[in-house]
This record gives structure tokens, sequence and C-alpha cells, in this order.
């Protein structure tokens, strides 16, 4: 197994937003790895109750461990020296040769509950015993934690058993004999936290382990993050493998990954540290809902968040509903709602929710300390209100301050939806929407296109070339409609076999890693980063202005054929993908694209 793959990263998930995530040797490499890390349903934040789960096998009157760890003395144990393969579809299979055993170790996280099973193979000579070692940690999967009073308490269960810290639990069901030695284990680090100069060291706490003696080859262990025993491995597989939507072309793998974002009323923007945020959840639900056909969880979602609306303004993320600071995030509401009735014509959910999309527009009409109008465009009056937001401390890298470009067009594509939405439904909305459609395009035009360049930004005017213009070009209402015009300079300098550029690399404001402390990553972060979401305007737009359909597929197949599509990669070759190991809107716009603009048979 060579270096690369283990540390390669897996993820299962289920419909709460909880997961079991590790590196394929299973030592832990950030502060959000565990094999138990539930997902509260309040605020959608992250605790590792279990970091690992570790296990020796007794062989002929020799013990052998199959686990990995990283220390700062370097790796030890070192299990992964005996795993010969690794399968991560449809769910996590693990192959280990141990002396004169292959064992092999499966893992299925069920759909809807908060429970795992892992499931022990064994060919060949039968392990003695297994031994298993249960290491908790019981905090915010943002932090590395050092020794503490725990306060764990342990309960025995008919099956197994159960251990509690406060509100939170966890449940181990295996037969086996509970030994208690109550000892810290010292000093596991996590390199990825340590390469982005975060804190990386974590003592672990071990209450005891299970002493099991094995007279079969088969043999389940079963989590629970409730009181209730989960179902044989089995059983938990097959509701694990009929959640999952296949199809038989190259975009399965991104089509089977995209349901890991997926909880019960909403979309997880990205593993391991978001929850849902509402600009990324419209974007994305195009592709991860209406391509896939499920409507039901799209109206869900579009009804959840316009209970969230105050006055026509959406919150920037469900993490924390009252911070508003977004120029943008309702108007991508209108957008998904326009995509969602585009797809199901659904005119009882339109007439239900058009006048929270009637009030989006009063709210930018009106007003407020953030943004408004200044003529018939959008004005952002403070820093971070677009989705390049990036802040360290009191500087903010792209504060785009004036008229952003992406805002304007997604203004005059809400405009337009409205107009659209009054006529379906024969519904009447305020005289002024219809006399600023034509004022907006107008205007546009007048302050953006400058000769053979599409401003960033307007009054200030910012030259610097971004992608966001393309969503002028891309979205439902397009203001421009000559994108081969434009095309060769992002061609030349923003576009990726991964995405697009946040930033020319003429700029000087470039930066083409996105490494180093939290500073020096934020930085980078619209300010060259590669953002695979961006593929997905940049094919609706070339597509609408002529170019090869066929030529565009072919070139994000490096993406398309990625085990995760990351959040970002670097703006410099050979472009390493960084940020978020999985991203919503990276898989939502690749699906909506590839469906929508290049072959129209995703399923």
């Amino acid at each position: 197994m060579n270096n690369f793959q283990k540390d390669r990263e897996w993820i299962i998930s289920n419909r709460k937003g909880s997961y079991s995530s590790s590196s394929v040797s299973f030592a832990n490499l950030r502060t959000y790895h565990g094999v138990c890390v539930k997902r509260s349903e309040k605020d959608y934040s992250g605790k590792v109750l279990l970091s690992k789960l570790y296990e020796d096998f007794k062989i002929k009157s020799n013990t052998y461990s199959i686990d990995t760890n990283y220390y700062e003395g370097g790796i030890y144990p070192q299990g992964y020296k005996h795993l010969i393969s690794f399968e991560e579809e449809p769910y996590p299979q693990f192959v280990y040769d141990v002396a004169e055993t292959l064992i092999k170790k499966s893992l299925v996280m069920d759909p809807e509950e908060d429970w795992l099973v892992i499931r022990y193979e064994f060919y060949g000579t039968l392990p003695d015993t297994f031994y298993l070692h249960p290491l908790f940690a019981f905090r915010n999967y943002h932090q590395a934690l050092r020794k503490r009073d725990l306060s764990l308490k342990t309960e025995k269960l008919e099956k197994g058993y159960r251990f509690i810290v406060d509100k939170d639990q966890l449940s181990i069901f295996v037969d086996g004999e509970f030994v208690r030695d109550s000892v810290w284990y010292y000093g596991f680090e996590y390199p990825v936290d340590k390469d982005r100069g975060l804190n990386y060291v974590e003592d672990l706490y071990h209450e005891g382990y299970f002493v099991i003696e094995l007279s079969s080859r088969k043999i389940d262990v079963k989590l629970s993050c409730s009181d209730i025993e989960p179902p044989e491995f089995d059983t938990v597989k097959k509701r694990t493998l009929k959640s999952i939507i296949t199809i038989k072309n190259e975009l399965d793998k991104v089509l089977r990954r995209s349901s890991l974002f997926l909880i019960k009323d909403d979309i997880i923007a990205g593993y391991y540290w978001f929850g849902p945020w509402t600009r990324d959840t419209m974007i994305s639900l195009p592709g991860l809902l209406l391509v896939t056909k499920r409507y039901r969880l799209a109206k869900t979602i579009l009804e959840k968040y316009a209970g969230f609306a105050e006055s026509g303004v959406l919150p920037v993320s469900l993490t924390d509903p009252k911070n508003r600071a977004s120029a943008d995030s309702s108007l991508w509401y209108v957008y998904a709602l326009y995509k969602y009735y585009e797809y199901t014509k659904d005119k009882k959910t339109l007439e239900k929710l058009f006048p929270v999309s009637v009030s989006i527009i009063e709210a930018y009409v009106k007003g407020n300390e953030l943004f408004g109008l200044k003529g018939s465009l959008i004005e952002t009056k403070k820093p971070q209100l677009t989705w390049m937001d990036a802040k360290t401390g009191d500087i903010v890298f792209t504060p785009r301050i004036g008229l952003p470009v992406e805002v304007n067009a997604l203004w005059y594509n809400a405009l337009a939806s409205v107009n659209y939405f009054s006529n379906e439904l024969n519904r009447e909305v305020p005289e002024y929407i219809y006399e600023l459609l034509p004022k907006v395009k107008e205007e546009f035009f007048a302050k953006f296109v400058k000769n053979d360049t599409i401003l960033d930004v307007a009054e200030p005017d910012d030259y610097s070339l971004r992608p966001n213009f393309i969503l002028a070009f891309s979205l439902p209402y397009p203001l421009l409609s000559d994108f081969a015009k434009y095309k060769k300079v992002v061609d030349d300098k923003l576009l990726t076999p991964f995405g697009l550029r946040s930033l020319s690399p003429d700029d000087p404001k470039y930066s083409g890693r996105y490494e180093g402390d939290q500073f020096s990553r934020d930085k980078a972060y619209h300010n060259g980063s590669v953002w695979p979401w961006l593929a997905g305007p940049y094919i609706k737009a070339s597509v609408r202005s002529g170019a090869d359909k066929d030529q565009l597929y072919e070139y994000f197949k490096p993406l398309i054929k990625m085990d995760m599509i990351p959040e970002i990669f670097d703006g410099d070759e050979p472009h390493e993908p960084k940020g978020c190991v999985m991203q919503a809107w990276s898989y939502g716009e690749l699906l909506r694209a590839y469906s929508e603009d290049l072959t129209k048979n995703i399923q």
C-alpha cells in the first residue's frame, strides 16, 4: 500500500449529517476524522464521539495490530503495511493480510439513523482472540483536545456497553467481555491540520477494551448514538444501497457521492466543517435534487428557507441564522425556485412561494445598511457580502464594495424570474419590476462592458480578471449573449481541467498555492484558487455561445473521475486539491451542467 493510498480519505454519512471518516490506513489526519461523528439537528455542529476503534488479533500466540497512528516520533503501529486492498464503493471495504489470515473489514452507516455497523470476516487461519479498543473524544469536531476531566459514565447493556458524557452517548454492541483500564493515550498527531497551522495534537480516552473469543468467521460490531441496537450488517447494507442512485456512465461516481450532502431537509455545503449555507444550497439544488428527480426534498428545502426570510432577506447560513450579511444569497433563492418550477411545473408550490420571491425583490429595492439600489443596479455598501468573502482578522481579501458583476446578473435574473412567475400564476407584481427590467439591462451594459473587458466590480471600477462575469451569460435570464467574444481570455487565464481560477495569474494579487497558515490560505482562497463549481456556469455560457459539447465533456474528465471532488484546487499546477475534501456545489454544478448542457442523460 503506497503512501498516497495510505493517506487517502474516505467518508460515509447519513440523512442526519452524521458521518464516519478517516484515512485508508485508519490514521486520523484531521480533527474532523472519527469513527462516529454525530451531527446536531439543532445547529448542525458536529461532535467526534468515537475517534478510533482499533483492533488487535491474536494468531498462534502472536498479537498483530491493523491500526495506524501518527505521532511526533513517527507512525505507530504500522498496520497499514498489512493492508492489501481498499474499495470505497459502494461502502468502505478493507482487506488485510495478517500472518496466515486474511481479514476483511467493511463499514456501513444507516441512511436514516445514527447507526454504524462494522463487519469483520476471516479467511485462512481463524484468529484465537480479537481485542477491540474504543478511543473516545466526545468533543466538538473543530477542536483537538488534550487530557481532561471527561466524566465518562459506562453502563452495561444486554449485548454491549453504553458510554455517556453529559448529553452525548455511544453504545457498542458486540459479543465479548469488556475489560476496564481507564487510561489516556497521548500525543496523536493530525498531519493535515498541522500543515494548515491548526491545533493538531490530541489525547484520547481509553475506558477499556473488548475481548472477543472468535468461534465464527464473521462478526459484527454495532455502534449506535441511541439506546437502540442496530440491525445486522446485511440489513443496514441493504438500506444503504437502496438509498443510492446509480447510472451507467462516467458520472456514476459523481452521482452516487452527491447523496452524501443530503440531509432530511437540507444540503450540507461541504465536508467536513460546513453545515447548510443558503448560497451553497441554492446553487447545489438543481444538480443534486432536480437532475436526480429528488423533487420532494427540493420542495421541502425551498419551503424551509422561505420560513427563514425576514423582510425578504435570507440568512447566510443556518448554522448562524441571525447573520444576513450577504448581497446574493436571497437572489440565489429566486434562481433555485425558478429551476424547481422549470423541472417540475409545480404551480401549487410556486403559488405558495411566490410571495417570498416578491419580498426578496422588495428588499433590494428598499435597501438596507448592507446593500440597495444605485440607479437600477445593486450596490454593496460593506465588504464580505459576495461569495468571495474570505477574511482573516480585520482583513477582507476581496472586499468588492460597489456594483459586483455577478450580484447584478443575479438581480436581473431575479427580476425576470418573478415577472415570469407572475405570468404563470396570473398574479400581479409591483409595477417597478416591469420598469426595472429594461433599465437594469441598459445600465448593466453601460457600467460593466468596457470595450473587450467586463468589469468585476463597477463604481469603483475593478478590471481584475475573475470568473464572476460569466454568470451574466449563464443564468436562465442572461444579461449578455456573446460569451465567445470573451472566452479566449477566460480559457487562457482562468480555465483549468478542474474548474476556473478565481483570479488571473497575471494579477499582482494572485496567490497560486492554497497553503500555510490561516492568513496565507484565506489570501489565496479567492485570489487564484481554482473552484470546481464554476465549471458549471462556464459550460453553460460556452454551449450557449456555440462551443463544442464533446470537447467540453472531455476537457473536464479529470474532475469528474476524482474519488472526491473538493472545494478548491491550487491555482498553480499540478492543481492539488485543497479546502473541503467534498463540496456540494462542486458536485451540484457538474451534475447540472452535464445533464442540461452536455449529455441530457444523467439518469
